[in-house]
Protein backbone atom coordinates (compact mmCIF):
# COMPACT_ATOMS: atom_id res chain seq x y z
CA UNK A 1 0.00 0.00 0.00
CA UNK A 2 1.07 3.28 -1.46
CA UNK A 3 2.78 5.23 2.12
CA UNK A 4 3.60 8.59 -0.22
CA UNK A 5 2.12 10.75 -2.81
CA UNK A 6 4.84 9.46 -5.01
CA UNK A 7 4.29 5.89 -4.45
CA UNK A 8 0.76 6.57 -4.71
CA UNK A 9 1.20 8.37 -8.18
CA UNK A 10 3.40 4.80 -8.97
CA UNK A 11 1.05 2.19 -8.00
CA UNK A 12 -2.35 3.55 -7.96
CA UNK A 13 -2.41 6.07 -11.49
CA UNK A 14 -1.27 6.00 -15.09
CA UNK A 15 1.40 8.91 -13.99
CA UNK A 16 5.24 7.98 -13.38
CA UNK A 17 8.22 10.05 -12.32
CA UNK A 18 12.13 9.93 -13.05
CA UNK A 19 15.05 11.63 -10.93
CA UNK A 20 16.42 15.13 -12.31
CA UNK A 21 20.17 15.32 -11.34
CA UNK A 22 23.56 12.87 -11.44
CA UNK A 23 24.56 12.93 -7.76
CA UNK A 24 24.79 9.39 -7.01
CA UNK A 25 23.58 9.88 -3.34
CA UNK A 26 20.40 11.85 -4.89
CA UNK A 27 19.52 8.98 -7.53
CA UNK A 28 20.18 6.18 -5.03
CA UNK A 29 17.61 8.10 -2.84
CA UNK A 30 15.34 8.51 -5.55
CA UNK A 31 15.25 4.93 -6.51
CA UNK A 32 14.16 4.52 -3.47
CA UNK A 33 11.50 7.17 -3.61
CA UNK A 34 9.51 5.32 -6.77
CA UNK A 35 12.00 7.42 -9.29
CA UNK A 36 12.21 4.63 -12.88
CA UNK A 37 14.53 6.59 -14.62
CA UNK A 38 17.47 9.47 -14.00
CA UNK A 39 16.94 12.59 -16.61
CA UNK A 40 20.72 14.69 -17.35
CA UNK A 41 21.90 17.28 -18.85
CA UNK A 42 25.10 19.46 -19.31
CA UNK A 43 24.38 21.43 -16.19
CA UNK A 44 23.66 18.85 -13.74
CA UNK A 45 26.26 17.29 -15.03
CA UNK A 46 28.72 19.48 -14.36
CA UNK A 47 27.19 20.27 -11.11
CA UNK A 48 27.57 16.63 -9.41
CA UNK A 49 31.07 16.94 -10.72
CA UNK A 50 31.15 20.05 -8.23
CA UNK A 51 29.09 18.52 -5.75
CA UNK A 52 30.95 15.02 -5.04
CA UNK A 53 34.32 15.25 -6.76
CA UNK A 54 35.90 12.57 -4.86
CA UNK A 55 32.91 10.27 -6.44
CA UNK A 56 33.55 11.20 -10.10
CA UNK A 57 37.88 11.86 -9.87
CA UNK A 58 38.66 9.10 -10.49
CA UNK A 59 37.17 8.40 -13.75
CA UNK A 60 37.57 11.93 -14.49
CA UNK A 61 41.16 11.33 -14.31
CA UNK A 62 41.06 8.63 -17.10
CA UNK A 63 39.47 10.96 -19.82
CA UNK A 64 42.02 11.23 -22.24
CA UNK A 65 43.49 14.93 -22.33
CA UNK A 66 44.04 14.30 -26.54
CA UNK A 67 40.52 15.08 -26.82
CA UNK A 68 39.32 18.06 -28.33
CA UNK A 69 36.75 20.34 -26.16
CA UNK A 70 33.52 18.92 -27.48
CA UNK A 71 34.62 15.52 -27.30
CA UNK A 72 36.43 15.97 -23.85
CA UNK A 73 32.89 17.57 -23.10
CA UNK A 74 31.39 14.56 -24.68
CA UNK A 75 33.29 12.17 -22.64
CA UNK A 76 32.45 13.71 -19.25
CA UNK A 77 28.60 13.28 -20.12
CA UNK A 78 28.58 9.82 -20.69
CA UNK A 79 30.59 9.30 -17.05
CA UNK A 80 27.41 10.27 -15.33
CA UNK A 81 24.43 9.74 -18.13
CA UNK A 82 26.16 5.70 -18.17
CA UNK A 83 26.28 5.19 -14.73
CA UNK A 84 22.39 6.45 -14.20
CA UNK A 85 22.22 3.48 -16.94
CA UNK A 86 23.61 0.95 -15.13
CA UNK A 87 22.06 1.61 -12.02
CA UNK A 88 18.44 1.71 -13.62
CA UNK A 89 19.33 -1.33 -16.50
CA UNK A 90 17.24 -3.54 -14.70
CA UNK A 91 14.01 -1.33 -15.02
CA UNK A 92 14.61 -0.80 -18.50
CA UNK A 93 14.63 -4.31 -19.04
CA UNK A 94 11.64 -5.37 -16.85
CA UNK A 95 9.45 -2.27 -18.62
CA UNK A 96 10.18 -3.14 -21.92
CA UNK A 97 12.24 -0.58 -22.95
CA UNK A 98 9.94 2.49 -21.22
CA UNK A 99 11.15 2.99 -18.16
CA UNK A 100 14.84 2.38 -16.81
CA UNK A 101 16.72 4.79 -18.96
CA UNK A 102 19.24 7.91 -18.45
CA UNK A 103 19.71 10.87 -21.24
CA UNK A 104 22.35 12.01 -23.21
CA UNK A 105 22.30 15.46 -23.95
CA UNK A 106 23.70 16.56 -27.12
CA UNK A 107 25.86 19.29 -27.44
CA UNK A 108 23.78 22.85 -26.93
CA UNK A 109 25.86 24.64 -29.77
CA UNK A 110 24.26 22.40 -32.18
CA UNK A 111 20.63 23.04 -32.29
CA UNK A 112 20.29 23.91 -35.67
CA UNK A 113 22.90 21.97 -37.18
CA UNK A 114 21.06 18.48 -38.11
CA UNK A 115 23.99 16.90 -39.17
CA UNK A 116 26.15 17.26 -36.42
CA UNK A 117 23.50 16.21 -34.00
CA UNK A 118 22.64 13.13 -35.74
CA UNK A 119 26.35 11.96 -35.83
CA UNK A 120 26.86 12.52 -31.91
CA UNK A 121 23.41 10.96 -31.61
CA UNK A 122 24.43 7.48 -32.73
CA UNK A 123 27.26 8.15 -30.26
CA UNK A 124 25.78 8.71 -27.18
CA UNK A 125 23.06 6.17 -27.92
CA UNK A 126 26.12 3.77 -28.45
CA UNK A 127 26.87 4.59 -24.81
CA UNK A 128 24.57 1.97 -23.63
CA UNK A 129 20.91 0.32 -24.98
CA UNK A 130 18.99 2.52 -22.42
CA UNK A 131 20.59 5.68 -22.82
CA UNK A 132 18.30 8.13 -24.59
CA UNK A 133 19.44 11.17 -26.95
CA UNK A 134 18.65 14.16 -25.62
CA UNK A 135 18.10 17.03 -28.30
CA UNK A 136 16.39 19.98 -28.76
CA UNK A 137 13.01 21.16 -30.60
CA UNK A 138 13.80 22.90 -33.58
CA UNK A 139 13.60 22.51 -37.00
CA UNK A 140 17.11 20.95 -37.07
CA UNK A 141 16.35 18.89 -34.37
CA UNK A 142 12.91 17.30 -35.47
CA UNK A 143 15.46 16.07 -38.81
CA UNK A 144 17.45 14.26 -36.31
CA UNK A 145 14.42 12.82 -33.99
CA UNK A 146 12.35 11.47 -37.10
CA UNK A 147 15.90 9.83 -38.63
CA UNK A 148 16.99 8.40 -35.25
CA UNK A 149 13.40 7.17 -34.52
CA UNK A 150 13.29 5.39 -37.65
CA UNK A 151 16.57 3.62 -36.12
CA UNK A 152 15.03 2.58 -33.03
CA UNK A 153 16.69 5.20 -30.85
CA UNK A 154 15.27 6.02 -27.43
CA UNK A 155 14.50 9.90 -27.27
CA UNK A 156 14.17 12.85 -25.40
CA UNK A 157 12.55 16.09 -26.84
CA UNK A 158 14.03 18.75 -24.93
CA UNK A 159 13.98 22.40 -24.62
CA UNK A 160 10.15 22.16 -25.13
CA UNK A 161 7.88 24.78 -23.98
CA UNK A 162 5.14 24.90 -26.60
CA UNK A 163 1.92 23.15 -27.88
CA UNK A 164 3.29 23.53 -31.42
CA UNK A 165 6.09 21.91 -30.40
CA UNK A 166 4.80 18.95 -28.91
CA UNK A 167 2.72 18.21 -31.83
CA UNK A 168 5.98 18.49 -34.47
CA UNK A 169 7.78 15.94 -32.33
CA UNK A 170 5.11 13.87 -31.92
CA UNK A 171 4.30 13.66 -35.96
CA UNK A 172 7.91 13.41 -36.43
CA UNK A 173 8.34 10.38 -34.05
CA UNK A 174 5.37 9.18 -35.76
CA UNK A 175 6.90 8.95 -39.06
CA UNK A 176 10.14 7.45 -38.03
CA UNK A 177 8.50 5.00 -36.44
CA UNK A 178 6.44 3.72 -39.52
CA UNK A 179 9.30 3.51 -41.01
CA UNK A 180 11.36 1.29 -38.23
CA UNK A 181 8.34 -0.94 -38.05
CA UNK A 182 8.16 -1.70 -41.97
CA UNK A 183 12.29 -2.04 -41.54
CA UNK A 184 11.30 -4.79 -39.05
CA UNK A 185 13.40 -2.44 -36.22
CA UNK A 186 11.18 -2.08 -33.10
CA UNK A 187 10.39 1.52 -32.25
CA UNK A 188 12.14 3.02 -29.29
CA UNK A 189 10.47 5.79 -26.54
CA UNK A 190 9.93 9.07 -27.10
CA UNK A 191 9.42 11.59 -24.23
CA UNK A 192 8.42 14.79 -25.38
CA UNK A 193 9.77 17.26 -22.49
CA UNK A 194 7.24 20.48 -21.42
CA UNK A 195 9.17 22.45 -19.41
CA UNK A 196 6.75 23.99 -17.36
CA UNK A 197 8.18 26.48 -14.90
CA UNK A 198 10.41 27.73 -17.62
CA UNK A 199 7.53 28.77 -19.26
CA UNK A 200 6.13 30.15 -16.07
CA UNK A 201 8.97 32.54 -15.70
CA UNK A 202 9.15 33.45 -19.18
CA UNK A 203 5.71 34.84 -19.07
CA UNK A 204 6.86 36.34 -15.79
CA UNK A 205 9.53 38.19 -17.22
CA UNK A 206 7.45 39.41 -20.20
CA UNK A 207 4.21 40.11 -18.40
CA UNK A 208 6.09 42.44 -16.13
CA UNK A 209 7.92 44.07 -19.22
CA UNK A 210 4.51 45.09 -20.76
CA UNK A 211 2.35 45.89 -17.77
CA UNK A 212 -0.24 42.69 -18.20
CA UNK A 213 -2.96 42.61 -16.38
CA UNK A 214 -2.06 39.32 -15.13
CA UNK A 215 -1.46 38.11 -11.13
CA UNK A 216 1.10 35.42 -10.27
CA UNK A 217 -1.68 33.13 -9.59
CA UNK A 218 -2.48 33.31 -13.31
CA UNK A 219 1.32 32.95 -14.33
CA UNK A 220 1.66 29.92 -12.49
CA UNK A 221 -0.87 28.39 -14.71
CA UNK A 222 0.82 28.99 -18.19
CA UNK A 223 3.01 26.11 -18.03
CA UNK A 224 0.12 24.10 -16.65
CA UNK A 225 -2.20 25.19 -19.06
CA UNK A 226 0.23 24.26 -22.49
CA UNK A 227 0.69 20.66 -20.91
CA UNK A 228 -2.69 20.10 -21.18
CA UNK A 229 -3.41 21.13 -24.23
CA UNK A 230 -0.69 19.12 -25.26
CA UNK A 231 -1.91 16.22 -23.80
CA UNK A 232 -5.00 16.35 -24.62
CA UNK A 233 -4.23 16.76 -28.56
CA UNK A 234 -2.03 13.79 -28.31
CA UNK A 235 -4.92 11.57 -26.66
CA UNK A 236 -7.00 12.76 -29.05
CA UNK A 237 -4.69 11.96 -32.12
CA UNK A 238 -3.10 9.01 -30.38
CA UNK A 239 0.09 9.81 -30.54
CA UNK A 240 2.48 7.35 -28.90
CA UNK A 241 5.13 9.85 -27.55
CA UNK A 242 4.98 10.41 -23.58
CA UNK A 243 4.45 13.99 -22.18
CA UNK A 244 7.16 14.56 -19.74
CA UNK A 245 6.69 17.79 -17.59
CA UNK A 246 10.09 19.29 -16.55
CA UNK A 247 11.33 22.35 -14.81
CA UNK A 248 8.69 22.04 -12.11
CA UNK A 249 8.57 24.79 -9.22
CA UNK A 250 6.54 23.22 -6.70
CA UNK A 251 4.05 20.44 -5.57
CA UNK A 252 1.54 21.96 -7.86
CA UNK A 253 3.06 21.49 -11.22
CA UNK A 254 2.92 17.60 -10.42
CA UNK A 255 -0.78 17.86 -8.46
CA UNK A 256 -2.43 19.58 -11.40
CA UNK A 257 -1.32 17.23 -13.78
CA UNK A 258 -1.61 13.71 -11.65
CA UNK A 259 -3.38 10.87 -13.31
CA UNK A 260 -2.25 11.68 -17.16
CA UNK A 261 -0.08 8.88 -18.77
CA UNK A 262 2.92 11.18 -18.35
CA UNK A 263 6.29 11.03 -17.05
CA UNK A 264 7.74 13.72 -14.82
CA UNK A 265 10.96 13.94 -14.23
CA UNK A 266 11.03 15.56 -10.59
CA UNK A 267 14.41 17.09 -8.70
CA UNK A 268 15.26 16.07 -5.14
CA UNK A 269 14.62 19.59 -4.10
CA UNK A 270 11.30 19.48 -5.27
CA UNK A 271 10.49 15.40 -4.32
CA UNK A 272 10.94 16.69 -0.95
CA UNK A 273 8.53 19.42 -1.26
CA UNK A 274 6.28 17.13 -2.18
CA UNK A 275 6.13 14.45 0.61
CA UNK A 276 6.78 17.42 3.08
CA UNK A 277 3.02 18.91 1.84
CA UNK A 278 1.57 15.56 1.19
CA UNK A 279 -0.99 16.57 -1.64
CA UNK A 280 -4.28 14.96 -1.53
CA UNK A 281 -4.61 11.95 -3.73
CA UNK A 282 -6.57 12.94 -6.18
CA UNK A 283 -6.64 12.72 -10.28
CA UNK A 284 -6.56 15.73 -11.54
CA UNK A 285 -4.97 16.17 -15.49
CA UNK A 286 -9.07 16.32 -16.50
CA UNK A 287 -9.86 19.30 -14.62
CA UNK A 288 -9.29 22.48 -17.08
CA UNK A 289 -7.45 25.61 -16.36
CA UNK A 290 -10.04 27.97 -15.56
CA UNK A 291 -11.41 29.81 -18.95
CA UNK A 292 -10.75 33.23 -17.01
CA UNK A 293 -7.10 32.66 -16.45
CA UNK A 294 -6.42 31.82 -19.87
CA UNK A 295 -8.35 34.85 -21.42
CA UNK A 296 -5.79 36.88 -19.37
CA UNK A 297 -2.85 35.52 -20.38
CA UNK A 298 -4.03 35.05 -23.93
CA UNK A 299 -3.12 39.20 -23.87
CA UNK A 300 0.73 38.37 -23.85
CA UNK A 301 1.17 37.27 -27.38
CA UNK A 302 4.34 35.36 -26.29
CA UNK A 303 1.80 33.00 -24.23
CA UNK A 304 -0.43 32.66 -27.51
CA UNK A 305 2.62 31.59 -29.61
CA UNK A 306 3.28 28.35 -26.96
CA UNK A 307 -0.75 28.01 -26.25
CA UNK A 308 -2.54 27.79 -29.54
CA UNK A 309 -1.28 24.49 -31.66
CA UNK A 310 -0.13 27.14 -34.49
CA UNK A 311 1.47 29.89 -32.32
CA UNK A 312 4.93 29.14 -34.01
CA UNK A 313 6.05 27.34 -37.12
CA UNK A 314 8.98 24.46 -36.89
CA UNK A 315 11.27 27.19 -38.33
CA UNK A 316 10.50 29.76 -35.53
CA UNK A 317 11.17 27.05 -32.58
CA UNK A 318 14.57 28.42 -32.62
CA UNK A 319 13.77 31.98 -32.05
CA UNK A 320 11.53 31.53 -28.88
CA UNK A 321 12.98 33.27 -25.96
CA UNK A 322 12.64 30.08 -23.56
CA UNK A 323 14.45 28.44 -26.11
CA UNK A 324 17.17 30.66 -26.58
CA UNK A 325 17.30 31.24 -23.00
CA UNK A 326 17.53 27.26 -22.22
CA UNK A 327 20.49 26.80 -24.82
CA UNK A 328 22.43 29.67 -23.38
CA UNK A 329 22.09 28.18 -19.71
CA UNK A 330 22.88 24.49 -21.15
CA UNK A 331 26.37 26.03 -23.46
CA UNK A 332 27.42 28.85 -20.41
CA UNK A 333 26.79 26.96 -17.16
CA UNK A 334 26.86 23.21 -18.64
CA UNK A 335 28.53 21.92 -22.01
CA UNK A 336 31.45 24.83 -21.82
CA UNK A 337 33.09 24.50 -18.26
CA UNK A 338 32.78 20.51 -19.44
CA UNK A 339 35.12 21.31 -22.06
CA UNK A 340 37.86 21.90 -20.12
CA UNK A 341 36.64 20.44 -16.88
CA UNK A 342 39.56 18.27 -15.09
CA UNK A 343 41.63 19.24 -18.47
CA UNK A 344 45.53 20.93 -19.29
CA UNK A 345 43.86 22.84 -22.17
CA UNK A 346 42.76 26.74 -21.96
CA UNK A 347 39.85 27.41 -24.06
CA UNK A 348 39.28 30.24 -26.28
CA UNK A 349 35.59 30.34 -26.23
CA UNK A 350 35.33 33.52 -24.13
CA UNK A 351 37.92 35.56 -25.40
Amino acid sequence: MATTYLEWLNEATPTRWWHDSGNPDEIEQARKRGALGVTTNPVLTYRTFQSQPEFWQEKVDAVSQDLDFEERAEALLKLVATYAADYFRDVYDTTDGMHGLALGQLNPGRAGDAEGMLAQARRVHSWRPNVAVKLPTTRAGLEVMEQIAEEGIPICATINVSVAQGIAVAEAYEKGKKRAIEKGVKPALCLVVQQVGRLDDYIRDVAKDMKADVSESDIIMAGLAVAKRTYGIFQEKGYSSVIMPAGLRGAYHLTELAGANMTFTISTRVQDMILEADPERVERINEPIDPAIIERLMKIPEFVRAYEPDGMKPGEFITYGVTQKLLSQFMETGWAPLETYGSTRKSGRWI
